[in-house]
């Protein structure tokens, strides 16, 4: 591999697992990178993850390792809470305004003792979650009094909520886009019911609800009454090819209701899981073959069609959804206790590259779009277009591969 003669860093937007993986790769290559994450930690979406597909771990083990690795590597500068606010090109390299917005507790001094939580009367202080690293504790401003308790419980002082923005200007040679993904609000599709019942949730909702490390410790429960629920529906592609909302198909929704289903079996047998699917997209290695064994192994129940409508039933007493089963042709009305809607995701540029002149050239979607001749635009991960946990780090690596050598962007990066 011939390597390219770079002095200048290069510039990651995202902090999750496709950022992470460019920017371990560059320094191993002995490439300087800043890693720009617009969240107060690094780990992105994954983070939230209870287990990952296929081999059934924890989604945090590796990251974790992922995360120390770079902010203890010497060639590798970590900003979080920051944004991109400008991006110029000037003569041979290009130059970036970085923005940070410092958050009230500085997570360089913060011990994680719990003072702040312990002695904040409107309870405003909590640990930012289990899988952040390192370890800190966070202000809800909107929660906040200002009554100051906290600063003066403090033993190391870092709490400050005067604390002003900072910005710095870096001259870097290429910019890699790893933002990631986001979830798109359903509330617009009425027919799924999102919003008029509390056991109606996303995937990722239904994710931290369930978590070991949640706030039930991995117990399956609803929502609405903390009772143990009977069924659970897993509706597929809510929203998503959809020429309507999101024309794409999102690439994990499929493996992620069998790893959420076979989850919810295992921890509790009595429970009925019902998969209503348009396809099966299980396109991994080992894919198909993990959700075929779930499905027969744990009496998961899969139905090929899409509900037109879910709705509470009177009372609050359950949930209905009426579907048509598109292998038999009957039409359907089945009573759940929870529905979780998989598939509303769609890719973060949309929404954190808000300034026309520092976003890439994106499709209408929102992905990156490498047909365009404009900018820099190497995408990797659910920026370019959607990928899962492994198919976002083989993306990232190929786009470091490209840095490196100098390939030129406006090739096709599927390619």
């Amino acid at each position: 591999m011939q390597k390219k003669n770079n002095t200048s860093p290069v510039l990651i937007i995202g902090g999750g697992v496709a950022g992470l993986t460019a920017a371990l790769d560059l320094a191993a290559a002995g490439q300087a990178v800043h890693l720009v994450e617009i969240g107060g930690s690094l780990g992105g979406q994954v983070a939230k993850l209870d287990k990952i597909y296929p081999t059934d771990h924890c989604a945090f083990c590796p990251l974790w390792t992922d995360i120390k690795r770079c902010r203890e590597h010497p060639l590798i500068t970590v900003h979080t809470s920051s944004t991109l606010r400008e991006l110029k090109k000037k003569d041979s390299h290009m130059q970036a305004l970085i923005v940070k917005k410092p958050p009230a507790i500085d997570e360089a001094r913060c011990i994680f003792c719990g003072r702040c939580q312990k002695g904040c009367p409107a309870g405003a202080a909590y640990p930012a979650g289990v899988h952040t690293y390192p370890p800190v504790y966070r202000i809800d401003r909107d929660a906040c009094t200002d009554c100051g308790a906290c600063v003066t419980i403090c033993p190391t002082g870092a709490i400050d909520f005067h604390r002003r923005e900072e910005s710095m200007t870096l001259a870097v040679s290429d910019v890699v886009w790893a933002a990631g993904f986001r979830e798109i609000d359903v509330s617009p599709l009425k027919e799924f019911g999102y919003g008029s019942h509390r056991d109606i949730m996303t995937s990722l909702e239904f994710e931290e609800w369930t978590a070991e490390a949640g706030p039930n410790k991995g117990t399956i429960l609803t929502k609405s009454d903390r009772s143990i629920p009977e069924s659970i529906a897993f509706i597929q592609c809510t929203g998503s090819r959809d020429q309507k909302f999101l024309p794409y198909c999102s690439a994990v929704c499929c493996m992620h209701a069998f790893k959420q289903a076979q989850w919810v079996q295992r921890r509790n047998p009595a429970v009925r899981c019902v998969i209503l699917y348009t396809d099966l997209r299980t396109v991994g290695k080992d894919y198909y073959a993990y959700a075929l064994r779930e499905a027969r192994g744990n009496g998961i129940t899969l139905i090929r069609g899409r509900p037109s409508l879910i709705h509470p039933l009177p009372g609050g007493n359950g949930i209905a959804v009426k579907f048509e089963d598109t292998i038999t042709q009957k039409r359907e009305i089945w009573k759940f206790d929870m529905v979780i809607l998989n598939g509303n995701i769609g890719p973060s540029l949309t929404g954190d590259a808000r300034e026309k002149s520092v976003a890439p050239a994106l499709t209408g979607e929102g992905f990156i779009d490498t047909g365009v001749d404009e900018g820099s635009r190497i995408g990797c991960g659910f920026s370019l277009e959607p990928a899962d946990v492994a198919e976002s780090a083989i993306r990232a690596s190929s786009a470091a591969v490209r840095v490196i050598t100098g390939q030129d962007s406006r090739q096709d990066e599927r390619g």
